[in-house]
């Protein structure tokens, strides 16, 4: 793999890779109104479990998730294998599996200690866990450029055009040390609060606002492979052609270097993952309120996950693309091979293309956290022992991932032992089976039931836990 394209590929690679899960890091809906389950804190920290718990470290608390639009799981383990090799991202069948639009948004947490329990009428909550979010969201086009200059379509190179604009890659990791309290006010009301404090251990962006490779030449076939042209068929081709782009490269990742060539824009990427550290801190909050409207019907509410992260001006890089004048004339001796040798890289991420300079003045920089909101309603019958729940999701970012909305059936005969069963029509073609069981420790479940190969969103969350306390 190309050193300059290895910091922004691999961010590919895993953006797309993490396509087989749920919809956000650490978050199962399907366990919601498990009242014996401690996982559903992490949508509403007023839901509290009946009894306190120790999360066994690292296995305590697993959970990967994503969202796509495009991607079967046989995708997933053809990315993985092929990550290096842009190869894979031209052939037709891949091709053929595009749209229009092309995003994958994808989740990765674990909780490494995690425990609470209850004090009087309180239940407090402590836990440390790290968490990965990645997005890919890129046009159709991309791809045919990249099938166009390895010579898989047919061009009229006199007249060529093609925008690749509007593309955008994206990848943070932090960790994050949380510590709740929840209080039953009285006998209908409980509120519930999580404050967060984060440790940034990177985020990487690439924005391409606008790019666009046109051309007016003469003497090239229609099916030339620029990837592989040689001297001998540059030396008839006459004409001009350009790049116009604009984008932005902004990373904040210890560890991380561009080099500079001798015409002043990024050449390579080197990254030594022993030098990561904390390159930012930040802070959130989570809130939640949960209401008895009756014995038998509860409504409940929460927003997760407003705060920030403010990465130090030491550890951040930022770039831009500077294409002013970027016209290649075959009457200038050299500029043939130059325009070929630029645009027919073969690469999903061109950087060469881009001709990104760092920015002179590096800054600090602040991003935020893409908040969750939830809302809930559970109906209880046979004392408590079933009940039916409708819960409304929603996720705000500026990659929108949609609303969720799930219905679910949820039985608790025992202190310890819960089971869920979900459906989720909004998403993933109306066909989200969700099913979650807890049996004394142990917890299994998924919003996204697996249905074979093509199965474009599955997902698992696995717990477990140790018991602490008596049954409130």
């Amino acid at each position: 793999m190309n050193d300059s394209l290895h910091i922004l590929r691999t961010l590919v690679v895993l953006a797309l890779a993490l396509t087989c899960s749920a919809l956000h890091g650490q978050v199962l809906r399907t366990s919601y109104f498990m009242e014996g389950a401690q996982y559903r804190m992490a949508l509403n920290p007023a839901l509290v479990p009946e009894r306190g718990y120790v999360n066994l470290p690292v296995v305590g608390h697993t959970n990967e998730s994503v969202n796509s639009d495009v991607l079967g799981v046989d995708d997933v383990i053809d990315i993985i294998k092929n990550g290096g090799d842009d190869d894979y991202y031209t052939t037709q069948e891949f091709y053929d599996k595009l749209n229009d639009r092309n995003k994958v948004m994808a989740n990765i947490g674990s909780e490494l200690i995690g425990a609470g329990w209850w004090h009087g009428k309180g239940f407090m909550s402590f836990s440390i866990g790290v968490k990965a979010n990645g997005y890919v969201d890129v046009p159709k086009t991309l791809f045919a450029f990249m099938r166009d200059m390895k010579g898989f379509n047919e061009n009229d190179y006199s007249d060529y055009s093609r925008d690749l604009s509007n593309a955008e890659f994206n990848l943070e990791a932090y960790t994050e040390i949380a510590m709740g309290y929840t209080r039953q006010i009285n006998d209908r009301l409980r509120v519930g609060g999580r404050l967060k404090g984060l440790l940034g251990q990177g985020n990487l962006n690439l924005n391409v606002g606008h790019a666009v490779v046109q051309s007016n030449l003469k003497g090239v076939p229609p099916d030339i492979a620029w990837a592989a042209v040689g001297l001998s068929e540059l030396v008839y081709v006459r004409g001009t052609g350009s790049i116009d782009a604009t984008a932005t490269l902004q990373s904040s990742v210890q560890g991380l270097n561009y080099i500079i060539g001798d015409r002043g824009y990024i050449e390579r990427a080197r990254f030594k993952p022993r030098d990561m550290g904390v390159a930012g801190m930040g802070a959130a909050i989570d809130l939640g309120v949960a209401y008895n409207v009756t014995e038998n019907l509860e409504l409940s509410a929460a927003i997760n996950d407003m705060g920030f992260i403010s990465w130090s001006k030491g550890n951040t890089q930022t770039a831009h693309a500077n294409t002013e004048g970027l016209v290649f004339d075959s009457s200038h001796p050299g500029d043939p091979r130059r325009f070929s040798g630029l645009i027919g890289s073969g690469e999903s991420i061109n950087l060469h293309l881009l001709r990104l300079v760092p920015d002179e003045e590096q800054r600090s920089r602040t991003t935020t956290l893409a908040s969750t909101m939830a809302v809930g309603c559970q109906y209880s019958v046979l004392k408590e022992k079933l009940s039916l729940g409708v819960l409304f999701t929603d996720r705000f970012s500026h990659l929108s991932e949609g609303a969720e909305l799930t219905f679910s059936v949820n039985a608790h005969p025992r202190s310890m032992l819960d089971f869920s069963l979900s459906y989720s029509p909004m998403r993933c073609g109306g066909s989200s089976l969700g099913l979650a069981m807890k049996l004394g420790p142990l917890f299994v479940g998924t919003d996204y039931m697996y249905f074979g190969s093509k199965t474009k969103c599955c997902n698992a969350l696995v717990g477990l836990s140790i018991p602490l306390g008596k049954r409130n």
